[in-house]
């Protein structure tokens, strides 16, 4: 088979990629891929179908018919000469839509809502009227005869099982079966206030769909195939539960229209007709999600004969209103708020269609209705044209766009175009691009758009003939821009603290690096042993600390610099730093403040493009300059001293009495929370002729001692 030519040249995608993306660095390049019906149904499609096994095609082109113009459509049914009958509300009209899609109004109720349809064994309509719980036959010409009165305030739903008919209604909620005019009786009474859909199977049996008395949760569609599957949906505008909303099959009817005996005369058991019971002891189903934003949540739910219920399809943002074509093992499933049509089988699901109107409401073969601004569609063969938006895509923060990929075919007489859009608003608005000029897929595109955040990409299908285009993967690269790094902490510890790895003991507790001609600074080095760092401590040491981060994950090197705090010029501390601290020795400073600033920096990681962020730390006192002690007072017992520093607080002051044990003393005022202190020491006689030692320590293990003959 010969490949189309657009599709030949994916081999040279990584090429292009690196070329259009990732010049400086190919490794941060990223790709946006959709390839699932998960990822397609994520975007908006008008006329494009995404199918079960994750592919984009061409629907079936529809035909909006003209002319029917009511506000509400409530049910439809297609004659097996493809005129469709409408029921509509408002003005209690039929509508009779022609092969042709010429629409006219085929029949007039009494009620204003015609709220059911169902086409009779004799080819007659059936219509029923609400409020007031009617049903009307309609001969062919659309004269009105009433059939039957349930005697309800509604009749939502009428479904013929052979010649028998059955009605559903609400207000109350019951199920009426109808033999012949003016002949039925009530076979069912809910406990719901409202049975809102019948639904008669192929083998004769005839389902039944209630809601919940609050009104909030209801099964509103059944359908069914050959198969003898039977479908459900079941639907919430809250997430509440049903009392019972799906009923077990009720009996089939007798194939033979003629009367069976009275109960109680005898006759042959052949002849007689079964009493109809209704047994609703199905499973209790609801929604078993919570409703979305939209405030709407449904589940399609599977009966096989011989398996439990089965949850086939769910969502907690639609609304299923109808479910039809229950052929080949699947059914559609018209939905609301976002007017999508699903295809939907026991294991898969895709999405047929999504309309312009919010509400598919009405499935009647190959004819939609729609609510919420009505229209109603038509399939038809022909020139077929669709145009899909993908969802938004978050790179993260601003990003550069490169090469865009399309795996698929392109038939003979078909063709797709791509076109782009970015911003940086998650929902697109005036702020974004506008959308660029289609290219066809066939020229390999690049992302024809400004750098933005968020990024959306829109395909144009069309098919002359009855082959579609197909998607089956998109790749859309992009690569984010590079970002600054981030410096979250960044400040010095206390004098003399410092960290160090320990690397075995002894002395690869600290490996000290002697000044050179590159700096004054004696530093502490890690060991070459991984290990955490200890907090330890010397003297004239200090250390800087901090936590850097990079959005991108590159690298960062550090750089410190410091200066005097009276000074503007930054001086060169240490370079090429990949730790996380650094202590050094700060006895070749001057006494005085200084500040002390961080650079981290991704160069390293984005040649040509790297960025740094700098950070500085609050004035740290450099002190080394011990206290000063001084004898005063007569020299007589209690001894008096004063003590001063010109930096820092002073924080102790001891004394030794013939080298014996150090004794603190407290400041005479109490507190030591000064430069300047008095302290006074009350010998005992015993000591007063020995010798005395005593020492002064301030804030920055600055340590000052001196010695004193007894007085």
């Amino acid at each position: 088979m010969k490949v189309p030519p657009v599709f030949r040249a994916t081999a040279l995608f990584a090429a292009a990629l690196v070329s259009s993306v990732v010049a400086a660095r190919a490794a941060t390049a990223k790709i946006w891929t959709s390839d699932s019906t998960a990822d397609f149904s994520a975007g908006e499609a008008r006329g494009i179908a995404v199918t079960v096994n994750g592919e984009l095609v061409l629907s079936r082109a529809l035909e909006r018919v003209e002319g029917v113009g009511e506000a509400v459509l409530y049910d439809a049914v297609t004659a097996r000469d493809g005129v469709v009958f409408v029921g509509t509300g408002q003005a209690g009209r039929v509508l009779r839509v022609s092969p042709a899609g010429k629409v006219e109004t085929f029949a007039t109720l009494t009620e204003k809502q015609v709220t059911a349809l169902a086409l009779g064994p004799d080819g007659a309509v059936y219509a029923a009227g609400s409020p007031g719980g009617k049903v009307y036959r309609l001969d062919s010409g659309g004269k009105a005869s009433l059939y039957y009165d349930t005697k309800a305030q509604y009749v939502w739903s009428l479904a013929f099982s052979g010649p028998v008919l059955f009605a559903a209604t609400g207000l109350p909620g019951e199920i009426h079966r109808v033999e012949a005019a003016g002949r039925g009786k009530r076979v069912h009474a809910s406990s719901d206030a409202h049975v809102r859909t019948l639904h008669a199977a192929g083998n004769g049996e005839v389902w039944a769909g209630t809601s919940g008395n609050s009104g909030k949760t209801e099964v509103t569609a059944i359908a069914s195939g050959p198969d003898g599957r039977v479908w459900a949906a079941v639907s919430s505008s809250e997430g509440t539960s049903a009392g019972e909303p799906v009923s077990a099959p009720l009996p089939q009817p007798p194939r033979s229209p003629r009367p069976s005996a009275p109960a109680g005369e005898g006759g042959d058991d052949k002849e007689k007709k079964p009493e109809v019971t209704v047994t609703v002891g199905a499973p209790r189903l609801a929604p078993s999600r919570p409703a979305g934003r939209s405030g709407y949540s449904s589940e399609v739910v599977l009966f096989e004969k011989g398996e439990p219920p089965r949850t086939v399809w769910s969502s907690s943002e639609e609304m299923v209103f109808d479910l039809g074509d229950a052929e080949a093992g699947s059914v559609l499933a018209g939905t609301g708020p976002k007017g999508r049509l699903y295809r939907i089988s026991r294991d898969t699901w895709s999405l047929d269609r999504t309309f312009d109107e919010k509400q598919v409401s009405i499935i009647a073969g190959e004819s939609i209705a729609t609510n919420a601004a009505s229209a109603f569609y038509r399939m038809r063969e022909g020139e077929r044209t669709g145009e899909y938006v993908s969802a938004v895509k978050d790179t993260g923060r601003t990003s550069t766009f490169g090469a865009f990929r399309v795996e698929g075919d392109v038939p003979s007489g078909s063709r797709l175009e791509v076109a782009f859009r970015t911003g940086e608003s998650a929902a697109p608005d005036s702020t974004w691009s506008d959308w660029s000029a289609f290219q066809p897929i066939g020229d390999r595109p690049k992302i024809v758009a400004p750098p933005g955040r968020f990024l959306q990409w829109k395909v144009r299908m069309t098919s002359r003939g009855s082959a579609s285009p197909v998607i089956r993967r998109v790749e859309a690269a992009y690569r984010n821009r590079n970002a600054a790094p981030v410096i979250e902490a960044f400040f010095a510890m206390g004098p003399s603290e410092v960290f160090a790895r320990s690397g075995g003991g002894g002395s690869n507790v600290f490996e000290t690096t002697a000044p050179d001609e590159k700096g004054i600074f004696t530093s502490l080095e890690e060991p070459k042993a991984e290990s955490a760092p200890r907090k330890l401590s010397r003297k004239a040491y200090r250390t800087l600390t901090w936590k850097t981060s990079d959005p991108d994950g590159d690298v960062v090197i550090d750089l410190l610099e410091f200066r005097p705090v009276s000074s503007s010029r930054w001086i060169p501390l240490k370079s090429d730093i990949r730790e996380t601290f650094y202590s050094f020795d700060t006895s070749s400073l001057p006494d005085g403040e200084y500040v002390f600033r961080l650079t981290a920096s991704d160069a390293e990681a984005n040649p040509g493009e790297g960025k740094s962020a700098s950070r500085e730390t609050s004035p740290v006192s450099i002190d080394n300059t011990p206290p000063v002690i001084r004898r005063i007072g007569t020299g007589k017992s209690p001894l008096r001293f004063e003590v001063e520093d010109a930096a820092s607080p002073l924080t102790e002051f001891e004394y030794s009495v013939n080298a014996r044990e150090w004794v603190r003393v407290e400041p005479d005022d109490g507190l030591s929370d000064s430069r300047k202190e008095t302290y006074s020491i009350d010998l005992a006689p015993a000591d007063r002729s020995g010798y005395l030692l005593v020492r002064a320590t301030d804030a920055s293990h600055n340590v000052a001692a001196a010695s004193f003959s007894a007085p």
